[in-house]
Order: structure tokens, then sequence, then C-alpha cells
């Protein structure tokens, strides 16, 4: 549910447009604090910017670790048809094989954040390209269909058709299809969590999922009118309702586009809860195993958590990390964040111990 607080315009680079409070400034990384007042607090959040401004500008209002590696050695684009017809666009990033040897790879599937709104194959480029080098495995990136130009759902309908093509046509792309995981960082991991139970009710099998600061129960966020003190039953929302990079202004941002009033009911009636809330769903028994990521001064934190703890209680395997010091999308700050960096040795080390590398 990010991201993009580190855009690339600025005309008043020592100006914080946000700044840090006090209430958790004093938990924050001192790492951390020093990037946000020198880049990413100089930068005008995309959620106070039209969104028909980002839609035309998308460049200019990404976020610097954004990047288009079309070209590069190993890297395809190609597309795959979603159930309603629409061609979903997609990115492979495929091993050297000098360097990996000639496959077949196992396969990891990757769904950007940006809270359903934001995000493209640009967005977790450089992390899709680190997995494949150190790796030599096969990492596929989908270009699910974002709110509100399109009803949420397409997004999750996107998704599974991907996860399934990815599954059927393992040949065609040099994969191992007894050997896929999945993940996504924010809205990405929430459409992992979902995938994870659409996947055991198909019998598609899933080595692994990778679910870095999800959202498990954002259908049920009910912000206040001025943004800074949002009901939720799980007590991290309100508590850093003032968090850099996705404070309670951002995340009601995100429920009105998501979740808008004139789609209101037919989502409720046709989209299934456990689309909207994994951590709502039924039936938790079987699933992957799964590498579940918080960080400490994230409102998403508890319910992160407590998606992952469902799991336990249902017989899953769970491995648990809370990065501490550290706001909902630190991993993408790997030049500035030593816990950034971190995070990609730690899930490089679950895919390897996944995939049986």
């Amino acid at each position: 549910m990010s991201f993009v607080g580190d855009t690339k315009d600025t005309n008043e680079a020592t100006k914080i447009y946000d700044p840090l409070d006090p209430t958790v400034l004093r938990l924050l990384d001192p790492e951390f604090v020093e990037y946000y007042n020198s880049v990413l607090g100089t930068k005008i959040a995309t959620h106070h910017i039209p969104l028909s401004e980002v839609r035309a500008n998308p460049e200019k209002w990404s976020g610097s670790w954004c990047k288009d590696y079309t070209g590069s050695p190993g890297v395809k684009n190609f597309t795959i048809p979603s159930d309603d017809g629409y061609q979903v666009k997609c990115r492979s990033y495929n091993p050297d094989p000098a360097r990996h040897g000639e496959g077949p790879f196992p396969v990891h599937i990757n769904f950007h954040g940006g809270g359903f709104v934001f995000g493209d194959l640009t967005a977790d480029a450089e992390f899709c390209m680190m997995l494949k080098d150190r790796l030599g495995i096969i990492v596929i990136d989908v270009d699910y269909r974002l709110c509100p130009e399109h009803r949420f759902g397409k997004n999750i309908g996107d998704s599974w058709a991907a996860l399934k093509w990815v599954h059927e046509h393992a040949s065609e792309t040099n994969g191992l299809p007894d050997s896929i995981s999945i993940g996504g960082i924010s809205a990405g991991g929430q459409i992992a969590c979902v995938l994870q139970h659409m996947a055991r009710d198909a019998r598609v099998p899933l080595k692994f999922a990778i679910l870095s600061v999800p959202t498990t129960d954002f259908h049920t966020y009910f912000p206040t009118p001025d943004h800074h003190a949002p009901f939720h039953p799980l007590p991290s929302v309100a508590r850093f309702a003032k968090a850099p990079s996705l404070p309670a202004s951002r995340l009601a941002f995100f429920k009105s586009h998501v979740f808008p009033d004139e789609h209101r009911d037919f989502i409720e009636k046709e989209v299934p809860l456990m689309w909207r809330a994994p951590l709502h769903a039924p039936n938790f028994k079987e699933l992957c195993d799964a590498f579940v990521i918080t960080a400490e001064c994230d409102p998403l934190v508890d319910e992160g958590e407590a998606y992952g703890r469902k799991m336990v209680e249902a017989g899953g395997m769970v491995i648990f990390k809370r990065y501490l010091g550290v706001p909902h999308p630190f991993m993408h700050m790997t030049k500035a964040l030593a816990k950034a960096r971190q995070y990609e040795n730690d899930v490089c080390a679950a895919l390897k111990m996944a995939h049986g590398l």
C-alpha cells in the first residue's frame, strides 16, 4: 500500500513537506531519519497530487528506485490473458545461463505494491533483477489492472490468471511447474495472501509466499474526516496514523479510490471478502509456507502479523520478521538503509530454502 514519497520532482529541495511526527520520530532508525530529511521529506507524496497528473506523467512521480530494464539481457516482455480476455502485461527476468546453467529454473511471481492505485513493471524491477542474479531463478513481474480505472477484483483476477498461466505453461518459460513461489509488497502482499488460498483450493502447487508488509484487512478501515485517527480493531493503524510514507491520509486516499462509494454495493456483493481482506478468509489450513515481513513503524504491522498467526494456528509454517525502526516501504531504500539490504538478504535466504537451491 505504498509508495511514493520519494518522487523525482521538487522545486524546494530544503523544504520538508510532512515533517516527522515526534511520537514516531523516537522509534525511527537514524539512517531513515537522515534519508527522510534529505530526500523523502523534500518531495510531495503522490496522494497530494491529482491522480490525473500522476497518470499523465508517471515517470515524474515515480520513486527513485523505479527502473525499466526492457532490452537488458534475459529480460522479456509478454502478455497473459486474464479470464475476461484482458491482456495482462508481464515481464520475465531470466537467469544468465553462463552463470546458472540452462535450466529449467524455479519461478518466483512478483506483484508490485502501490495501494492498488499506483505501480507498474518498474516498481520492483531492481528487486526482480537482484533475485534472478543472486538465486538463478526466473522472476515474473505482473502488471495487474489498477483502481479506480478498473473496479477492485480485476487486480486479483489478473494475478490469479498469471499464476495459473505460469503453472500451466512452465515449459514455455523454461520454468519448473512444481517449484513456483509468489510474493509482493504491500498491496502486492495482499494479492499473494489471496492467491495462497486460491491456489490451495484449485490444487495449484506453491512452494512459498513472500508476504512483505501486506494489507490483509484493508476493507475495514474507517478513517475520520481529519484522517488522523482511523478506526480499526487492530491498534497499529491508529498508533501509526502519522507514520512517514503511509500516514492515515494516504490510507484514506487509497480506500477512496479502491472502494469508492459508487462501486461499494457491487464490490460487497460480487467480490469475495477474502479478496478484500484475506485476514478474514474462512480457512487457513494447508496454505503454502510463508515469510511474513513487517515494519515496526507501519500502520499495517498488526494485520500482517495477525495473518501469519492465523496460518500458524491452522498448522502452517511461517517465518516472521519485524524490521525495527523503519516505515512501510523501507525495503526499497537499499542505497540508504542497512535494513533494506538485510531485507534482500533475508528474502533470498528464504527463497533459496524454499526452492532447495
